[in-house]
């Protein structure tokens, strides 16, 4: 399985004949969707708390019941606005399962901008929407197939997805495209990629706004407007968030000493470093050693 906390990443499909799955996600800290992209599309049904989501170049504040649409090779993420619980689905799937060679014209003319990647929008389908209830009533039957795995499931989930295509596709000839353009561009999308993937690589060391807006080729005012777009985080934030992630997984699987992992992981103080681990995690360090130790998350 890819590392969650890598950018880019190969969704781990329980069935690799059929890459349609369904997460249940109850994130424990802050960080309610680590920043990262895949090859898949997403759809997300928020279920309740109150977050933020960061999708492409948009900002989505959704709520209970609002879908959200994630297109393939599209960087996304989310935090939590408060201390609610934040719940949600995730329901990833790869475009070749609405992909058919035999395929009649009408079936095409639904199904191949998603699977070509230049369309699966609206970005968010709030509750208030009309198509939205069609829309989540067929992902919940989706959901209920996919945990269910009754015979058959796989022919009825992919049934109800080229409904939901078709759905969508409605939506958009009535109300046009809505939100569903990346504003960033492909191009400086592809830079910010690789300067996510550089600093995941390099965040023990001193990694500077001046560096990592000479990595992607703009002037530093412009790359702080546009990494925080993309982010959610300044670049400062981005880089201590990792460095948080990276801590965690030590304290977890290590026994190394709290003062030694904050050291290793770039932090220069061990006070800040608690200080902004109890600020994404919601424990201490060493409340998130024991309950790991305990078998809680």
């Amino acid at each position: 399985m890819t590392n969650p906390y890598q950018i880019k990443q190969d969704v781990p499909h329980r069935d690799l004949d059929f890459p349609f799955d369904v997460f249940h996600i109850i994130p424990p800290g802050k960080e309610v969707l680590h920043l990262h992209w895949h090859d898949d599309l997403e759809l997300i049904y928020f279920i309740r708390g109150n977050a933020t989501f960061y999708i492409g170049s948009e900002m989505v504040k959704p709520k209970p019941g609002d879908l959200m649409f994630v297109n393939k090779g599209m960087i996304h993420t989310g935090f939590a606005d408060d201390e609610h619980q934040v719940e949600y689905y995730a329901l990833v799937f790869h475009s070749v399962l609405v992909e058919s060679r035999m395929a009649s014209a009408s079936q095409v003319q639904i199904t191949n901008p998603y699977a070509s990647g230049k369309l699966f929008s609206p970005i968010l389908l709030p509750a208030t929407d009309a198509f939205n209830s069609l829309i989540t009533g067929i992902v919940k039957q989706m959901i209920a197939e996919y945990e269910q795995q009754a015979i058959g499931y796989q022919v009825a989930i992919l049934s109800m997805l080229h409904l939901l295509l078709v759905h969508l596709s409605r939506h958009r000839h009535l109300h046009g495209p809505t939100g569903s353009a990346d504003t960033v561009g492909a191009d400086l999308t592809d830079r910010f990629k690789e300067l996510i993937a550089f600093v995941e690589r390099h965040y023990p060391e001193k990694l500077t706004v001046q560096q990592a807006a000479g990595i992607v080729n703009l002037s530093e005012y412009h790359f702080c407007r546009t990494f925080k777009k993309v982010t959610g985080k300044t670049f400062v934030e981005y880089v201590n968030l990792l460095r948080i992630n990276a801590a965690e997984q030590l304290l977890i699987h290590s026994s190394d000493p709290i003062t030694e992992i904050a050291f290793n992981v770039g932090f220069g103080s061990v006070n800040y470093f608690s200080q902004m681990f109890r600020q994404y995690k919601r424990h201490s360090p060493s409340e998130c050693r024991k309950r790991y130790a305990r078998g809680l998350t």
